[in-house]
């Protein structure tokens, strides 16, 4: 019963994690790309007032569905979940009942970390439905979490200080549920207590084995293959002997994506595209060779991340300026990529103009001050 628990657990985590992806990689992009797309007819319709209105509302829809998706992938299974540090996992979580309930949560504990991967899911929708039972029932603002070890054991606890239930009362509790968690935490061959004293406060304990799991995995898709850096598709015209202003490099896994940001580039005189990139690597290889002056930098690219490819191309191309693009206005995202040397942070939607301005933005710092990029 114990592995038939856990293979379940598994399972649900795989199709939660699949379905998070598809949102992520597949419609949150479409979306992207088409936004990218309409903000180059939005800007071709000012002279048509009522139209270009039309078009800007359309614009706002998209980016809402965006956000919508975003939410509902982060629901279902947030990336912080594969973190191997299970503190930072329930960290990020605390930031987010913050953020979503008000619930001002205190994370205790050593950096632990699992043997055992259907544990992380598993322990993190336990603390979950906690924290949303604290916010729901007991009418406070603070609440604790602890995670430790014990030898072989894992233990998560939550308590809080609010006006506590009775028995009575637990079968009532909607959600995950308590009691399923209580079931499945038993089949894990752990124990759960739950203590309440009305008028006193909460306390919900999980004291579970972390044993490594036999690998009942699906087998992954191998990675797309390597096809090597894309040749620019259009070329600014030449202006007497001088060339664009601004030569860029687009990297992006999502080939939508590139469309709009190579149809978008496309509009401006004075900005030049020299080549696309589908994963790191080639991002690397094609800054290195092109020496470009803005490389448009996806966070979440294949092979080799957004983080380490702009690392690398700070490092041997240090005058090229990378502009990083993301999905996800997560702190610790940004503040990962200004930390390996990007310049600016942008969301695949915010406007079209926000990117621009970020691109020109080196001419204006060279002009004000007569130097290059700071």
């Amino acid at each position: 019963m114990q592995q038939l628990t856990l293979e379940l657990s598994q399972a649900e985590d795989r199709e939660r994690k699949r379905l998070a992806e598809f949102l992520h990689d597949d419609l949150q992009q479409q979306l992207a790309g088409t936004k990218f797309h309409l903000s180059l007819l939005v800007r071709r319709l000012n002279h048509d007032v009522e139209t270009h209105g039309m078009a800007t509302d359309i614009e706002g829809m998209l980016k809402e569905a965006i956000e919508k998706a975003r939410t509902l992938s982060h629901e279902l299974s947030p990336a912080v979940l594969y973190e191997r540090n299970l503190s930072k996992t329930f960290n990020w979580l605390a930031n987010e009942i913050r953020a979503k309930h008000g619930l001002v949560v205190q994370v205790i504990g050593d950096q632990v970390s699992l043997r055992s991967d259907p544990l992380k899911p598993f322990l993190y929708r336990a603390g979950q439905e906690f924290l949303f039972n604290v916010v729901k029932h007991t009418k406070v603002r603070e609440a604790r979490l602890r995670l430790r070890r014990i030898g072989r054991h894992v233990c998560l606890l939550v308590s809080d200080r609010g006006q506590g239930f009775t028995p009575e009362t637990l079968s009532a509790m909607d959600g995950f549920g308590l009691l399923s968690i209580r079931e499945r935490v038993k089949l894990l061959g752990g124990r759960m207590k739950i203590r309440s004293t009305p008028g006193a406060g909460s306390r919900f304990t999980i004291v579970i084995p972390d044993e490594p799991a036999p690998d009942t995995a699906v087998p992954t898709m191998p990675p797309p293959e390597h096809t090597g850096p894309r040749a620019p598709r259009r070329t600014k015209r030449r202006v007497g002997a001088l060339v664009c202003a601004f030569r860029v490099v687009v990297a992006d896994d999502h080939q939508i994506v590139r469309e709009g940001l190579v149809a978008l580039l496309a509009e401006e005189s004075d900005m030049e595209l020299v080549g696309e990139a589908s994963n790191g690597r080639e991002a690397i290889d094609l800054a290195c060779r092109l020496r470009p002056d803005v490389v448009i930098m996806d966070v979440a690219m294949p092979l080799v991340g957004g983080s380490e490819a702009t690392r690398q191309i700070k490092a041997r191309v240090p005058d090229t300026r990378i502009i990083a693009l993301s999905m996800s206005p997560e702190y610790d995202m940004a503040q990962e990529m200004y930390e390996a040397g990007a310049e600016a942070y942008l969301l695949k939607t915010d406007p079209s103009e926000k990117l621009l301005a970020a691109i020109r933005q080196r001419a204006m710092v060279d002009g004000a001050t007569g130097e290059g990029t700071p």
